[in-house]
């Protein structure tokens, strides 16, 4: 231990005379002035005071070698924080302008333009997932928009035509009041017929969209069955079509009663349209495994492989129903309706042996 010269007494005996010979700890400053030191003063006997000190060279200088380490430390991680933000925000700026060009693309027409989601951030990946399934979305509309403005011109322009026929005929010559009846009659028919069409493409374009949905409750499904059977008989016996009709005497149900109405009648409609004569035509209903299944089941002229994966698209008929009425919105109805009721149709056909149509509801 250094020698440290000579210390200041007055200050330790006036303390341990006050602390009732307690010992007194300090921490001085050597006469140089280098480092410290902690001091321990004591009596130890009479008139006799011992003081023993320790410098605090050492610890000054780990405090000194950890003051350094810590500064370089501090050093390093500031600019690897630095660096490492760069890069992060970098990464993000190219992805967003990646997400931003491809955005341009689109807007100037580029609708099959998607954005690449592979080694992005978490964060940018989820939003260009998300876009792309938006993008998805919009594509279908927009091909369903020109489908269905291509079947409106279509379909629109042969009763407007048979509406001004009608009315050109009848101005060519001064004709009977009862012509001019006819013709207001007829043209009335025609109208009735577009604004049928309209609303079920309205009733359609609801359902897949999700709006203006009735609120559910619970009804007897085998009632409305019986109730379609019934409505639909004559139009069975008038073609010698045997309708056999299976469900059980009571079958709750949880849904929209209109739309399962109308669900029901036009898959019955559709069937009893394409049996010929003398031909059969079954409906059943059943619960099966927890769902509710109604069966349309007819021995009619079938579907063709070719048509069967298109027949649920709006206004589309097949080359073999193109002889019977309609404008081909029944099957998209029935779909729709369904699909909105949490449901889903199934169906199976074979050409000149029939087609069955399956509702499945899970319930």
């Amino acid at each position: 231990m250094r020698p440290w010269g000579s210390v200041d007494k007055t200050e330790v005996l006036a303390r341990l005379a006050a602390d009732d010979a307690d010992p007194v700890f300090q921490t001085i400053v050597q006469p140089r002035g280098e480092f410290k030191a902690r001091m321990i003063s004591a009596v130890v006997g009479p008139g006799i005071i011992l003081q023993i000190g320790e410098t605090l060279e050492e610890a000054d200088d780990y405090l000194e070698i950890f003051r350094r380490l810590f500064s370089i430390l501090i050093i390093i991680l500031i600019i690897v924080s630095v660096f490492i933000g760069w890069y992060l925000a970098r990464r993000a700026v190219v992805d967003m302008e990646a997400v931003t060009l491809t955005a341009e693309e689109i807007s100037n027409g580029s609708y099959d333009r998607r954005v690449k989601v592979t080694g992005q951030l978490k964060e940018i990946e989820k939003l260009s997932t998300t876009f792309n399934k938006m993008l998805d979305r919009i594509q279908i509309l927009l091909r369903s928009m020109k489908e269905i403005n291509d079947n409106i011109a279509h379909d629109l322009r042969s009763p407007l035509a048979r509406i001004r026929g009608i009315a050109e005929m009848t101005l060519v010559s001064e004709k009977p009041v009862e012509e001019y009846r006819d013709m207001a009659v007829s043209t009335m028919e025609e109208c009735d017929s577009l604004i049928d069409m309209i609303n079920t493409m309205l009733d359609i374009t609801e359902a897949e969209a999700g709006v203006n949905g009735a609120a559910d409750e619970k009804f007897d499904l085998a009632a409305l069955i019986n109730e379609a059977c019934e409505l639909f008989r004559p139009v069975a016996d008038e073609k010698r079509i045997k309708l056999d009709c299976h469900f059980p005497a009571t079958l709750l149900f949880r849904g929209v009663r209109k739309k399962m109405q109308r669900v029901v009648t036009n898959l019955l409609e559709n069937a009893l349209k394409y049996t010929p004569e003398q031909g059969t035509v079954g409906i059943s209903a059943s619960v099966r495994n927890g769902e509710v299944v109604i069966v349309f089941k007819d021995n009619g002229i079938g579907i063709s492989e070719k048509d069967l994966p298109h027949i649920f698209g709006r206004f589309y008929r097949c080359d073999r129903s193109r002889s019977q009425s309609g404008v081909g919105l029944g099957l998209s109805l029935a779909k729709a309706f369904a699909e909105s009721m949490r449901g889903m149709i199934l169906v199976t056909s074979s050409i000149d042996k029939g087609s069955t149509f399956t509702l499945k509801f899970a319930q």
